[in-house]
Formats: C-alpha cells, sequence, structure tokens
C-alpha cells in the first residue's frame, strides 16, 4: 500500500538567504517540510488496527551524523515559531551528536512503534537524489521524506524531496499540497529574513 513520489521543489528564495537563517540550511529545511507536511491532514493520519487517527501536530525525526560517523536518531519537536523550534532543536541535535544514542529511534525490541505522531527526514546532503525507495510493513503509516544537495538549475536552487507515503491515507493530490506548501513555506521564511 506504499507509494513514492520524487519531486523537484523550487527553493531559491530561502537558499539565497541561508546564511541568515542563524542555524544550519539542515534545521531550516527540516522546519519548512514539517511546517509544510502539517498543513496536509493527510500527512497527520495514521492507521491504528481498522481505526484512521489523526494527531494535531507531527514532529520529525532525523538522523544526526556524530564525529565518529555513526548516526543517531533524533526526535524532534514541532514549534510553527521558526525561532522556537531552531532553539529546541539545536539543543536536541547537540545531544545526539555528543551521545550516540539509538534512544530517538521510535520503534521498541518488537518493530512496533512507541509512538506515530512522527515524520521521518533522512538527509543525504551529498548526494543529488533523484529517487528515494525501502520497503516497510503494510501497517506503518508514518510518511517518510528524503533529501539531498541543492542543486542550481539556472538562476533556480531545486530540491529534490522523495515522501514515501501510506497510499490508503495519501494520493497524489495530497502530495500536491504538500509540494506546494513547502514552496510557500520556503519562501515565506526566506522573506521573514530579509
Amino acid at each position: 500500500p506504499h507509494n513514492s513520489v520524487s519531486v523537484q521543489v523550487d527553493i531559491t528564495a530561502l537558499w539565497e538567504r541561508r546564511d541568515r537563517l542563524g542555524t544550519s540550511p539542515t534545521i531550516g529545511l527540516v522546519y519548512v517540510l514539517t511546517r509544510a507536511a502539517n498543513r496536509v491532514p493527510e500527512l497527520r493520519q495514521r492507521i491504528r488496527g481498522e481505526q484512521v487517527i489523526e494527531h494535531d501536530v507531527i514532529h520529525p525525526v532525523i538522523p544526526v551524523l556524530g564525529d565518529d560517523d555513526v548516526f543517531s536518531m533524533c526526535q524532534l519537536s514541532y514549534d510553527a515559531c521558526f525561532r522556537s523550534f531552531v532553539a529546541d532543536a539545536e539543543g536536541r541535535i547537540e545531544k545526539a551528536k555528543e551521545h550516540v544514542t539509538m534512544d530517538g529511534w521510535p520503534y521498541d525490541e518488537n518493530g512496533d512503534l512507541k509512538r506515530d505522531d512522527l515524520l521521518f527526514i533522512t538527509v543525504l546532503p551529498w548526494l543529488s537524489l533523484t529517487a528515494f525507495s525501502l520497503t516497510r510493513p503494510s501497517e506503518d503509516s508514518v510518511p517518510l521524506l528524503a533529501y539531498g544537495k541543492v542543486l542550481r538549475d539556472g538562476d533556480r536552487s531545486q530540491l529534490c524531496v522523495s515522501i514515501n507515503f501510506h497510499h490508503g491515507l495519501v494520493d497524489g493530490l495530497h502530495v500536491a499540497r504538500f509540494v506546494g506548501f513547502i514552496e510557500e513555506g520556503a519562501t515565506q521564511l526566506a522573506q521573514s529574513l530579509a
């Protein structure tokens, strides 16, 4: 029941002002992606047994690379206020870098999710991503995003975003809305940095 869609997203205005973010471009992009996902109700919905529930807010989980090239999973707390999100995310990421652990891994020892108000985001900044796929259990309905290196296309900055989703909840219309919200959110954040 899972599908993946990969699209080029225009983030030109934000990328041109990334040095004004006051944080890493990764945190800025995770904020924009999470904000966009929270605006699409279907991306906040989860299948639990025979029911569909909808979270009010979903929170990103990202990999954090330690100095020894070992990753930790880091659960962040989404806040609509960019500065609040950044302050909290920087603290959590620094802690994950200092102490490599799988405590942020949202699955228990049986492979069951401990919580599902999440949005998995994997970052591959070394690669120009064109697609991303994985095998998932059919009952897993937490969306997974992947993005890679930001590429220049003439005078535009493009981010390839891949979204893997449960097709029982999300379809192409919802993905199109999500992409539109990413572009809108990136432009709005860039304007706030002017």
